[in-house]
């Protein structure tokens, strides 16, 4: 009988060790977004058809804890998302009524970091402090 306890609490613990080895970890993915063949180029940023609705889906995203960093250079924009796979990373950002509706396309990538480091959002007048 307490070896047949034994074995069962050896096959509980295994299958629970095999089931959090298999969960898959948050990743991070970069989301680089550009503007796409519905972008009216007569029109401003604000303007646009589905810019708001895209605003306000980022900004749930980041309550959410799904985007970790955000930024814009040159004539793109680019977020970093957490995400349990890729699928799953491509399927938020499929979402985005600024994409479904071309007014942005959107390439997802997995990001693999190699340094790992702390980004801060600067004020004008930390920026000048700093000089």
């Amino acid at each position: 009988m307490m070896l047949k306890i034994a074995v069962t609490g050896i096959i509980v613990a295994i299958a629970s060790f095999s089931t959090k080895a298999q969960a898959p970890a948050d990743s991070l993915f970069i989301v680089t977004y550009t503007t796409g063949p519905s972008w009216d180029q007569n029109k401003g940023t604000d303007e646009q058809i589905h810019f708001k609705e895209h605003g306000a889906r980022l900004g749930q995203l980041r309550k959410d804890g799904v985007i970790k960093f955000g930024a814009r250079y040159a004539d793109k924009g680019i977020v970093v998302i957490s995400a349990a796979t890729s699928a799953a990373a491509k399927e938020i950002v499929l979402a985005d009524p600024a994409v479904v509706n071309k007014l942005f396309s959107a390439d997802v990538q997995k990001l693999n970091i190699f340094y790992s480091g702390c980004l801060e959002k600067l004020s004008n007048l930390d920026l000048l402090e700093r000089n």
